[in-house]
């Protein structure tokens, strides 16, 4: 699904809208189900998917929402919504039509493409996002999330730091199978439904 800078971005946005930029959990929680080492956490169960009668998989966040509806006062399950939001608009607006429509012997190499553009738009992103890393990374011992295992967060904390430490200069041209404008409509997206969320739901007393 989205990048780590992506979710970056998408918390970076939401923090600035709902704490005035003073939370630091939020982007633990926006990291958070991509959490897969150095322990085995399998995807389908930290980000709440579900498989309907026509076997189409759907990240289920209302789900999620709902069953964790007494947390929102901790930013963390806000970040955490935020990235299950972003990652259902992905898998709707981008790898339906860009990796599942393909082939099925072409559509690893169109992966293999994706991860290449992934690290080309951590810097591109930084244009209209002027974003640096987190300074803390604060200690979540108190959040109980089906899959997740907290006390490795700083491990994705620091992927997300190298993220930033990228020498080449890029172009919107040099991507191979994303676009620019369409990742950055995908980041807007994603922030205006995670805020229709948590208000239509009154997740959040802001």
């Amino acid at each position: 699904m989205g990048s780590r800078m992506m979710h970056y971005c998408i918390t970076s946005e939401i923090n600035k809208q709902i704490y005035s930029s003073q939370e630091s959990r939020i982007h633990l929680g926006g990291l958070a189900p991509d959490l897969t080492h150095p322990v085995h956490a399998p995807k389908s169960v930290t980000h709440f998917v579900r498989i309907n009668s026509e076997g189409k998989k759907k990240t289920d966040y209302e789900f999620f929402a709902q069953k964790f509806s007494g947390y929102f006062n901790d930013s963390f399950y806000v970040g955490y919504l935020s990235h299950l939001v972003a990652d259902h608009i992905w898998y709707e607006k981008m790898y339906l039509k860009l990796i599942k429509a393909l082939p099925e012997e072409e559509r690893q190499a169109a992966i293999d493409k994706g991860y290449r553009d992934f690290r080309r738009l951590n810097k591109l992103l930084l244009r209209d996002y002027p974003l640096s890393p987190p300074t803390e990374v604060p200690l979540i011992d108190n959040v109980k999330i089906d899959g997740l295992y907290p006390e490795y967060l700083p491990v994705i904390a620091d992927q997300l730091h190298n993220d930033f430490h990228i020498e080449e200069s890029f172009t919107p041209d040099d991507l191979e199978i994303y676009n620019l404008d369409e990742i950055l409509e995908y980041i807007r997206l994603s922030i205006k439904e995670t805020l229709a969320v948590l208000h239509a739901k009154a997740l959040i007393q802001r």
